[in-house]
Formats: C-alpha cells, sequence, structure tokens
C-alpha cells in the first residue's frame, strides 16, 4: 500500500473514530434545542430518579462556581445522546449472561420476575425500626385516628404489601428468610392493642395467591388488576360497605402494562407485562382539571355512588381510583408526605383511607399530618438538669406555625411529647422531620406539630415528654 493511501486510511479511521465520539454530543444539541422549543427539561430519567440540573458558571450572587466542572459532568452524564439505549444495551446484555441486573434498585429473581431492592430487607425479615420507632407510628396514628373522629370521620390504615412480601418464593435463592418478623408485622402487633382500624391487604393477598392468577405484575413494583380489585373488595369489607359486585365484573386479560422495574432496567426497550381489566361501570366524573393520575389531588363524584371518601395514597392507589370513584358519591385522593388532615375541618367525609406502602413505614415518623396540634392539659412536670439542649426550628405554613425539632435522645422511647407555649399546652407527633432539619438518617427523638400561626416569635417553648407514666420537662427554646 502506497504512502498516500496509508494517510487517508489513517485520516478515515481518525475521522470515523471522531464522528463516533461526537454522536452522543450531537445527540445532547438536539435534545437541548427541542427543550428550548418545548420551553421544558426532563427532570426525571427512565431508572425513575431526578436528573442532574444545568449548573451556571457564577452563583446567585455573582462569584464563580467551584463546583461547575463537577455539577456539569453529573449534568452531561444524565443527558448525553443515546445515554438510554447504552443502558438498556447493557442491561439485557449482562442479565442474559449473568442472570444480575446492572440498575443497583432491581433486582432480578426467578422466572425473570423483577422485584424493587429496598423492599428485601422486608421480605427477608429484618426489622429496621426499633420497638421505640414503632410505638411512635402507632401514637402518630391514633392522633390521627383521635382528629378524624372528632371530625365525624372514620379512619383506615392500610399498608400496601410490598411485591416481595407476597411472592418471596420469586426471589433470588441467595436471598434467606429469617423467620423474624418484620416491620409491619411488628406494627400490625402492636395496632391490635389499640382502636386502630386496620385494613389487611397483606393476608387476603397472601390468602387469595394462586398458581393461575397473579396478583402483581413481574416487571413492576405495584399490583396489577387482579391484585387491586382484591385490595378494594377487602378494604370494603373493612369499612362495612357493599362492593356492588365489582369483583364479579366481566375480566379480561392483556398484555399492555409499562412496568417501571424494567424500564429502570432496560429504558429503550419495550417489554409489555401482563394485567388483568374488569368491565366495572365508569360512570364517575372527575371534579376540576386533571392532568394524570399522578396528581397531587384528584377530585371524583359518581351520582349512583353513595358515601364520601378522603384518602390519602401513594403510586399503588392509582388503581384502586376508578373503583372507589365509581363506589361513592364523592372521593378525594390526595398524594403529600405531610398528609393534610385538616381538610376534615373544611369538608365532611365519611371514611378517611390512609394508605401507604409497606416499604415507606417510616414515613409515619419522618412527616408530621398538617392538622391543629391538639391543645392538652399536662400536670406540673419534672424538672432534669442533665438533658442536652432542645433543638426547635419553626416556619410559617398559611394559618399555622410548624414547630419541630429534636430533644435529649436519652429519652427517645417517650411515650408523648408536648409544647407548652405562653401557658398553653399543645400535643405534637412523634416525629422527626428530616428533611427540614437536613439529616442524614431519621432520629427517633424528634417532634413535629403545628401551632396557631399567631404565636409571635420570640416565645419561649417548653419540650415536656411522657415517659413511663412521668411528665419530664426536658428543654426550652425560643421560636
Amino acid at each position: 500500500m502506497s504512502e498516500k493511501l496509508k494517510n487517508t486510511a489513517r485520516f478515515l479511521y481518525v475521522f470515523a473514530v471522531c464522528g463516533v465520539l461526537a454522536i452522543p454530543a450531537v445527540r445532547l444539541a438536539e435534545q437541548e434545542m427541542r427543550k428550548d422549543e418545548a420551553g421544558q427539561d426532563e427532570a426525571v430519567t427512565a431508572e425513575n430518579r431526578l436528573l442532574a440540573e444545568k449548573p451556571a458558571l457564577k452563583t446567585e450572587d455573582g462569584t464563580l462556581n467551584r463546583d461547575f466542572t463537577m455539577q456539569y459532568e453529573a449534568w452531561f452524564s444524565d443527558r448525553f445522546g443515546l445515554r438510554t439505549e447504552l443502558v438498556t444495551a447493557y442491561g439485557k446484555l449482562t442479565s442474559k449472561l449473568f442472570h444480575v441486573s446492572t440498575e443497583k434498585d432491581v433486582i432480578i429473581g426467578k422466572d425473570d420476575w423483577l422485584f424493587f431492592t429496598p423492599t428485601i430487607p422486608d421480605a427477608t425479615g429484618v426489622r429496621t425500626l426499633s420497638d421505640a420507632e414503632i410505638r411512635h407510628i402507632v401514637h402518630n396514628l391514633q392522633m390521627m385516628q383521635d382528629y378524624a373522629f372528632a371530625n365525624g370521620s372514620a379512619l383506615v390504615f392500610a399498608a400496601a404489601p410490598n411485591k416481595a412480601s407476597i411472592y418471596p418464593e420469586q426471589l433470588p435463592a441467595r436471598y434467606l428468610q429469617t423467620g423474624e418478623e418484620n416491620n409491619l408485622d411488628a406494627l400490625y402487633e402492636a395496632l391490635e392493642q389499640t382502636g386502630i382500624q386496620v385494613c389487611d391487604w397483606r393476608s387476603a393477598l397472601r390468602n387469595a395467591k394462586s398458581a393461575d392468577r397473579q396478583l402483581y405484575h413481574k416487571l413492576d413494583t405495584h399490583w396489577n388488576g387482579d391484585g387491586a380489585m382484591l385490595g378494594y373488595q377487602t378494604l370494603m369489607q373493612t369499612l362495612g360497605l357493599d362492593d356492588l359486585g365489582f369483583p364479579q365484573a366481566d375480566r379480561t386479560e392483556t398484555c399492555d402494562w409499562d412496568g417501571d422495574l424494567w424500564d429502570m432496567l432496560s429504558p429503550a426497550q419495550k417489554n409489555p407485562d401482563a394485567n388483568a381489566v374488569y368491565a366495572v361501570p365508569q360512570t364517575y366524573k372527575y371534579v376540576g382539571r386533571m392532568q394524570s393520575i399522578d396528581d397531587m389531588m384528584i377530585r371524583t363524584s359518581c351520582d349512583g355512588g353513595s358515601g364520601t371518601l378522603l384518602m390519602f395514597r401513594d403510586s399503588f392507589g392509582r388503581a384502586l381510583i376508578p373503583l372507589l370513584g365509581e363506589r361513592f358519591s364523592a372521593c378525594t385522593f390526595v398524594r403529600a408526605n405531610a398528609v393534610p388532615m385538616d381538610m376534615l375541618a373544611m369538608q365532611p367525609f365519611d371514611f378517611v383511607v390512609y394508605e401507604l406502602v409497606e416499604r415507606n413505614l417510616d414515613h409515619l415518623l419522618t412527616h408530621a399530618p398538617q392538622m391543629p396540634a391538639p391543645a392538652a392539659e399536662i400536670p406540673a412536670a419534672e424538672q432534669t438538669n442533665q438533658a442536652e439542649p432542645v433543638l426547635l426550628a419553626s416556619e410559617e405554613n398559611g394559618q399555622y406555625l410548624h414547630v419541630y425539632g429534636l430533644f435529649d435522645s436519652a429519652f427517645e422511647e417517650a411515650e408523648a411529647v408536648y409544647l407548652t407555649v405562653n401557658g398553653q399546652s399543645y400535643e405534637a407527633f412523634l416525629c422527626c422531620e428530616q428533611e427540614a432539619l437536613e439529616l442524614e438518617q431519621h432520629q427517633p427523638n424528634g417532634f413535629s406539630c403545628y401551632l396557631p400561626a399567631e404565636i409571635p416569635a420570640g416565645s419561649n417553648v417548653q419540650v415536656t415528654v411522657k415517659m413511663n407514666g412521668h411528665f419530664i420537662m426536658v428543654g426550652e427554646a425560643q421560636i
């Protein structure tokens, strides 16, 4: 080969390599142009996590952004061209060759079942909540029930089971069952000693599962149409209501469900999952504007329904909305971390259902329900000079002053906590506002409540805990 041909070949090779390397950047530029035309940016990846935001060279105060390089790398890594296709190809190759997942939050089980990694402790019998934290959850639910009852409503707590808790036999063999109780076992046992009404979906689903009828999607974290119908039927039994024959409606099988776990594992490749659809009447109407089934608030009305329902729900509640919307004359479905219990003071509801997926039981310890703190009368408290200083924070929240913080961890097994301001005592939730306090993890010695907004700044707050029947003033701080 002549030197000229060799040089030409080298040039073409370098050109081809540069062209391949340029493809991601070109695709990224194209995506940015489309984003500018549409006026919006994608916020979440197919792996179901937030995208890194595009950094600015300067900060808000005009100084140089010293983290620009690191932030830009994170932004580019989330958006470079062909990223989704490459993630999918890598995931397919690894799962086929080694039967393992490239996505840390996805586990490939037997018969190609997919599971969500954070649910494994619950499935294998590993407690992540202490006995004190379980008691705190019960205490918080009791406060919610008392408020609901005072406003003429009946409260039902419904924990939606993780898929791995219903189908542990489909997990890889390396996940061994300890035989020990998990968080939900401990919570159910503690709730038996109270008057709090519980809809036990877990028992109903375990008893009803069979080889010929699946209750959860193989490629998704949620129950399918059959599981949701059983959930509806069990909820009606718990509420003492007629299910209107919905479970006996004509049933058809489809294969059109986009599994969230599959999308995390192979975002560029469709793999429809099986589902079941029931021919339940759809005469209910949405009240007001609804953009999607994941709206923070959805209202329905149905002329043929009876009774009213307020449901605090997460993604497991999606499949229940058409059933409950048809069953009740009026429903309000709310997605929120700090559930707005105070809606009961503005509008009467016959029933309040608090639905929460099993893996997120700790949300009852990290987000206090939004409702006025109940006034309380407490006896003169014992004084202690050994307690650590109280950490107290506050922020205005509409008609409330949200007051929250931490007391001495030596009293973390407290049965109740009270805040006394200007001679008036209020009971607080045993709840650690982890995000607001910017803590790396939940602390069992937290408190949170919504006080009247008119309490003036600078007011002194005394924090009193009830422990072993004794009232102990553990500290004070100013708002």
